[in-house]
């Protein structure tokens, strides 16, 4: 599906993939049943399973329960074209269908087209799709339903994150410049046959085609071209076609989903999905205690531990697809400046962090890698050889301070660094009690404060003031702030998934390159790139970005963990991997009491 990422996934806070409710009323309620007849036994393919759920559920199993999974934040927009949060992303992906999904192999597999044909190369998809889906309310899903989507998405004044699903498109420029009242790019003929006109082959294409369907009638009742703020404004009442509709949604505290009777799919046996917000503090006493069901994407090793001692928690394991890492302002400040950037990473302790924050005291294991590229650990651009070429960043703070003298920032008379009159001064972006940061921000006051004479200063926001000053409202809000901590996932092995975190035509309000990088030869290698199908033939043109990546610095990664799943032995058949997360594996679970 499409990326959450940055999905935004604020490390254990899982920001990934938004805003107050607006006066929508709550789609309607169909009580037709659901055939299940037709579900399959599947066997488990997950092989980075704990060994203790390696049984396979029945196919038998009932329809019903409830499954409470612990989340940490939840914005609460579940609009498919403006959301930002992970969280909010799962309710996205549980309420809405797509043309096309990805099974737990990686392969496109039918959603809500039955079957679909690449022609001229590439450049031209035609989607067949299925006449007895509807949505939640009991409207039919149309070809009508599917173009505009995408013509929100091509809207001139849309602002959303994911206007790069629709710019390799035919007529696109011309369409969100003004130039054209027409948008060529997509065509329907009746009322199911979609046709997808591409501007050349790409390797991306299909993938594009795979974007959450947006119901016309609910969404598009007021939209005129030129105007998705009404569509934008639809937040809390999502209405899809999906196995799942949201019931209720109260802010910090749960949204709750139940089984759409008028789902056409097969699957989805559990009744009731309720995620429940918890503190990052008390969420694995919740698990413990029963409060709650699931957690997912567990990093911390002292929690892991608690869980196994339990006796009826199991776990999934996984490396994950993605990464934490420091976010530069490249555009404003001191951070603008690559050898500001550069002397920071040789003076950050990785080693130090990674091998204390993720070392099991128990086993001795750290449950991490120190990463120093910006693909998936699980990228096909990634090889031995290509990380030989990495410059590692080794912890020297002689070497930071070095290179920042030789940039002009040296020790003036107020005790910190300065050039020109200004003092070399950091306004780091931070949410409270966030056990990471907690960790550290006490070694960057003591290695780029204390020893490099830098000033810091921590600003504690909030969710939605974070989102603002890094996303939503980035244009206004550049200037007040140098660097935040993150984390991203990455829903794919291809490279190509970060275009959108450093290619320039990403920068602004609402869009994914949030340190507002510019570099023309990563744009030229990015465009290249994306027209080769051969993946050999590609790589060296990915492996080239990662190296301008890794000397100008915009985003220090920091460390590819270990995933951990961890959830009551209640749930049967729940299969996740690095790239199948657990709302996906809804689809095969199932809860037996």
């Amino acid at each position: 599906m499409h990326k959450k990422i940055i999905s935004l996934l604020l490390v254990a806070f899982l920001l990934v993939g938004v805003l107050a409710a607006c006066g929508q009323k709550a789609p309607a309620e169909n009580n037709d049943p659901v055939d299940t007849n037709n579900e399959q036994t599947t066997e488990n393919t997950n092989d980075t399973n704990d060994a203790n759920n390696s049984e396979t559920g029945s196919a038998e199993g009932e329809i019903g329960g409830t499954l409470v999974v612990g989340v940490t934040e939840m914005s609460g927009n579940f609009n498919p074209a403006y959301y930002s949060s992970a969280y909010d992303g799962n309710v996205v992906d549980l309420v809405f269908q797509s043309l096309i999904k990805r099974d737990k192999e990686e392969n496109w597999v039918p959603d809500a087209a039955k079957s679909w044909e690449i022609l001229d190369d590439g450049k031209t998809i035609v989607f067949e799709l299925r006449d007895d889906i509807v949505f939640s309310d009991g409207e039919p899903l149309t070809a009508e339903d599917v173009l505009f989507t995408y013509m929100v998405l091509a809207d001139p004044s849309y602002t959303g994150r994911y206007s790069s699903v629709v710019q390799d498109l035919e007529g696109y420029e011309e369409y969100v410049n003004g130039e054209t009242d027409e948008f060529k790019g997509i065509e329907i003929e009746g009322d199911y046959k979609v046709t997808f006109h591409f501007k050349e082959a790409l390797r991306v294409n299909l993938k594009n085609c795979a974007f959450p369907i947006m119901p016309k009638h609910h969404y598009g009742a007021e939209f005129e071209p030129g105007n998705t703020e009404v569509v934008a404004a639809i937040t809390t009442t999502p209405l899809g076609s999906g196995p799942y509709v949201l019931d209720k949604f109260e802010e910090q505290q749960f949204a709750s989903l139940k089984r759409n009777p008028n789902y056409k799919g097969e699957g989805y046996r559990i009744e009731n999905i309720v995620c429940k917000f918890v503190d990052l503090t008390t969420d694995i006493t919740e698990l413990t205690s029963k409060g709650v069901d699931l957690l997912s994407g567990v990093i911390e090793p002292e929690k892991i531990n608690q869980a196994r001692a339990t006796g009826f928690i199991k776990e999934n394991s996984y490396a994950r697809s993605g990464y934490g890492y420091i976010n530069f302002n490249t555009e404003h400040g001191p951070t603008a400046d690559p050898k500001v950037r550069q002397a920071l990473y040789y003076s950050f302790a990785l080693e130090e962090f990674v091998n204390s924050y993720f070392k099991d005291e128990e086993s001795g294991e750290v449950l991490a890698n120190i990463q120093y590229h910006p693909y998936s650990q699980l990228s096909w651009a990634v090889d031995d050889e290509f990380l030989a070429k990495l410059n590692k960043y080794e912890y020297d703070l002689e070497k930071a301070a070095s290179i920042l003298d030789e940039a002009g920032w040296t020790v003036g008379s107020s005790g910190y660094r300065e050039k020109d009159g200004q003092v070399l001064e950091l306004n780091i972006a931070a949410m409270p009690d966030h056990d990471i940061l907690n960790t550290l921000i006490p070694m960057w006051q003591r290695d780029w404060e204390e020893t490099l004479k830098i000033k810091l200063n921590v600003a504690y926001l909030e969710f939605n003031t974070m989102l603002d000053y890094i996303l939503y409202d980035s244009d206004n809000n550049v200037d007040k702030w140098s660097l935040f901590f993150l984390a991203v996932s990455i829903p794919s092995k291809d490279p190509h998934e970060l275009y959108s975190e450093f290619h320039s035509k990403e920068i602004g309000s609402g869009k994914d390159n949030t340190a507002r990088y510019r570099n023309d030869r990563v744009d030229e290698l990015f465009d290249k790139a994306k027209a080769i199908f051969d993946i050999e033939e590609a790589k060296p043109m990915y492996q080239e970005i990662a190296l301008i990546l890794n000397e100008e610095v915009p985003k220090i990664p920091v460390y590819a963990n270990t995933y951990f799943d961890l959830y009551h032995e209640k749930l049967k058949n729940f299969e996740t991997n690095s790239l199948y997360d657990w709302a996906a594996a809804m689809e095969e679970a199932y809860i037996e009491e």
